[in-house]
Order: C-alpha cells, then sequence, then structure tokens
C-alpha cells in the first residue's frame, strides 16, 4: 500500500478568522487582544503659541495652527468609527487603521494621506523586537496618528514642539508628517546599532565556545533581522512614492527632506541585509568549529589507537597459551617486554611530534 503522507494543518491568519467573508469596509480590529483603556491626545502650535491637551475636539479645530491629534489604542471600534465619521475619514482607511498586521504603505486620498509605518525598538534582555503599528493621516487641517498602545517614539518631537526648536513650529502639516515618519525611522538606527553589537558578541561566543545554545541564538537573531527587513524594505517604496508621485498636501520644498528619508530608509535596508548575511556566516563558523573540535577529538583518538596498537600486538603475542614460547623461559622476560614497549610507545610520539600531528 503506498505511504499515506500526512497533510499539514495551516493555522488562519488573524485577518482570515476576524475578517473573512465581510463587506469592504467592514472596521474589525485584528491583533493581539488588549482591554486597556484608549487615550487620545490634541497638540495645537504655531510660530507663537503651544497647546497640548487630553482629548479631541473636532468642532472647532483652529486654522491657524498646526494640529496633530494622537490616539492610542485601535482596539475601540466604536471610537474609531466615531473618529472617522468626525474627520471624514474614508471607511476603507479606518478598516486599515483598525488591522495592525497591515505591511507599511502609503495611499494617497483626494482629501488626505494614509501612511502606515512600523514602529520599532530592540528588547536587549530577550534578543527579540517591539513592533506596533502606527497609521498617520495627513489632511490639510490637521494630522492624525493611531498607534496600537500607549508609549511612542516621539517624546523628543513633543519637546522641540514645546520649546521651540528646529524648524518645525515654523512649519505646515506636511512637515509635522515627515518629522513624524523621520522620528521613527531614526529609531530603526539604534535598533540596528543594538543588533549590531548583538552579532559582535555571538560571533566571540562562538569562536571561543562553539555550544548548541549559541546555534539557537543565532537562529532566533536570524527572525529578528527577517521581521526588521520586513517592517523597513516596504517603507523605502512608500517614500520613493512620495517623492514621484507628490500629493497638493505636500509642498514642494518638502522634497528634500523626505529624499533625506529616503536615503536613510536605504542605509538602514543595507545595514540590514549585510548583518543577514553575518548571521549567516555564524552558522557556517558555528559548524565549521564544532566540525573542527570534532577531527581535533577524532586526532587524539587516533593518535591513541596508533600508539596502542603494537602494544596491543606485543601484548597479545605473548598471552597466547602455547607451552612453547621461548621469552617466557627468560628470567628478564617480563622487564624486557616493558622496556620494548616503552621504546616504541616514546618512539611513536617523537614521530607524531616530528610529523607536527600533535
Amino acid at each position: 500500500m503506498p505511504k499515506l503522507v500526512r497533510r499539514i494543518k495551516r493555522k488562519a491568519t488573524p485577518k482570515s478568522r476576524n475578517v473573512a467573508f465581510q463587506p469592504p469596509g467592514t472596521i474589525s480590529y485584528v491583533g493581539p487582544e488588549r482591554h486597556e483603556a484608549v487615550t487620545t491626545e490634541s497638540i495645537h502650535y504655531n510660530e507663537q503659541s503651544f497647546e497640548k491637551k487630553d482629548g479631541i475636539q473636532t468642532a472647532n479645530i483652529p486654522q491657524d495652527h498646526v494640529n496633530w491629534f494622537n490616539i492610542d489604542g485601535v482596539h475601540d471600534i466604536k471610537l474609531l468609527q466615531r473618529l472617522g465619521k468626525e474627520f471624514k475619514i474614508h471607511h476603507l482607511l479606518v478598516e486599515d487603521i483598525a488591522n495592525t498586521t497591515q505591511r507599511p504603505k502609503t495611499e494617497f486620498f483626494k482629501d488626505c494621506i494614509y501612511q502606515c509605518i512600523k514602529m520599532i525598538s530592540y528588547n536587549s534582555e530577550h534578543h527579540d523586537l517591539n513592533e506596533e503599528q502606527v497609521s498617520i493621516v495627513l489632511r490639510s487641517d490637521a494630522v492624525i496618528t493611531f498607534q496600537e498602545k500607549t508609549g511612542d517614539v516621539f517624546e523628543n518631537l513633543r519637546e522641540r514642539m514645546e520649546q521651540n526648536r528646529g524648524r518645525i513650529r515654523k512649519s505646515g502639516h506636511d512637515y509635522l508628517f515627515y518629522a513624524l515618519m523621520d522620528t521613527v525611522i531614526d529609531h530603526y538606527f539604534i535598533a540596528v546599532e543594538e543588533i549590531g553589537d548583538y552579532l559582535n558578541d555571538l560571533e566571540e561566543e562562538i569562536f571561543d565556545n562553539p555550544e548548541r545554545e549559541a546555534l539557537d541564538k543565532v537562529q532566533q537573531n536570524r527572525k529578528v533581522l527577517l521581521n526588521l527587513r520586513r517592517a523597513i524594505y516596504p517603507l523605502r517604496e512608500c517614500i520613493s512614492r512620495i517623492l514621484k508621485e507628490g500629493h497638493e498636501l505636500i509642498d514642494k520644498d518638502m522634497v528634500s527632506y523626505f529624499q533625506d528619508a529616503y536615503d536613510h530608509c536605504i542605509q538602514i535596508t543595507e545595514t540590514v541585509e549585510t548583518y543577514r548575511e553575518i548571521n549567516t556566516g555564524l552558522k557556517d563558523m558555528y559548524l565549521s568549529n564544532v566540525s573542527h573540535r570534532m577531527n581535533q577529538i577524532m586526532q587524539v583518538l587516533t593518535i591513541m589507537s596508533s600508539i596502542f596498537i603494537p602494544l596491543t600486538f606485543l601484548a597479545g603475542v605473548y598471552g597466547m597459551n602455547f607451552e612453547k614460547i621461548p621469552e617466557l623461559g627468560w628470567e628478564y622476560g617480563y622487564t624486557y617486554f616493558w622496556i620494548a614497549s616503552a621504546v616504541m610507545f616514546v618512539g611513536l610520539l617523537l614521530f607524531f611530534r616530528w610529523k607536527k600531528w600533535i
């Protein structure tokens, strides 16, 4: 009978479990289960003033200010639906905001630009990535950010706004849109640098002591680099699309800034690819060191066997149960046996030493 092949059961993705067969535009949260309260924040500023407050009021948005509305938590579907109606955000866009498994992308709408980006930090204790999706919506009168949870990398940006450092208070919504993306990209450099330091430590560990645990670390690091590449590589295409196609919401003077962000993405991508090659090389180094250690062990065992083979032969000859063995009658036969064994032992050691085998 032919051998039965067991079929592999594939687990459905979160999107296929929650959103399967639903009409387009149906808002369903896709991501890790969360129960914490959603927090909202509003920042209004111009060159003369700065105001920061909790909550979002969409009724009277200051037209002479740059307005930044931040929402921490996209698991509250009712809140997303309400904000989508108040800000007049397309229902398909709101659906993408609630789906935290999105690939980084840029979408142009008539009255807004949607940017999906991955905010990443490196956990040096567990050697893993903390990944969070950030959705940025650029409108003519506001910039709206949607984050999965509380806590982000924008504190330095908020300080620049409050202390009026740089050109952010002198610029419009398009510069804020760029600044948010640039801040996330800058933190990629921090994560990549920490991964590089870990690779150096891992290389020394494998070179000095190639244990099985080191190979497990290499395998885990390969997954980290792959996830990092998935987050960064599509972002380069997003910024390239902004540069090539443009939009009326982005001033032409902003081209140089987005070009700088594009160059940073290329630099990070190349570094990640280099680290992936180094990580692959670490696996080869581990296998090579293990093989070299095994060869050394086999070399010692072979030398020991080569030394004791003639001694075993000599002992076997005089250990035979024949009655007439002339040497058995010698008065000093036992002494001669040990002298011959010692001469053979030392002679073989000197020979192996001369051949540089030991």
